[in-house]
């Protein structure tokens, strides 16, 4: 992960509430960050500024969206969880259980270590929720 930019699990966790909502007719609000984060809007704000300067959200007129290497961040974090859970699923872990610790570590590790967890787990083509595993990083 040396190339990357190290974000926090609170960074982390915005990133996948836009990522979430990135097919939307509209863009997220802050408001319903705030909602879902159960963090107050100045907090939000903060948060976001964080990650702009990052360069994975763009503002405007009280609208946040993703860029293009938001999206990119917001896709490697969703294959990194669904790696890391399914390894633990695999290995005899509770679905929610394995999920909970996935989202504490899926933005922290890095591209060479998950590949060979994918690789050692046989390279499954869905998660243990069904969703489809998609390596999307070069």
């Amino acid at each position: 992960m040396s190339d990357e930019i190290r974000i926090t699990k609170k960074e982390r966790d915005a990133l996948i509430i836009l990522g979430n909502h990135i097919d939307e007719e509209f863009p997220v609000r802050l408001v319903d960050i705030s909602d879902e984060m159960s963090l107050k809007p100045p907090t939000i704000l903060n948060l976001l500024k964080r990650l702009e300067d990052k360069g994975y959200v763009e503002r405007e007129k009280g609208m946040t969206v993703l860029t293009k290497s938001g999206i990119s961040r917001y896709r490697e974090i969703v294959e990194n969880h669904r790696i890391l859970e399914t390894l633990m699923v695999k290995n005899g872990m509770d679905l929610d259980r394995a999920c909970l610790i996935s989202e504490n570590i899926d933005f922290l590790i890095d591209h060479e270590s998950i590949d060979n967890i994918f690789e050692k787990i046989g390279k499954p083509s869905k998660c243990p929720h069904g969703r489809k595993i998609e390596q999307f990083h070069e």
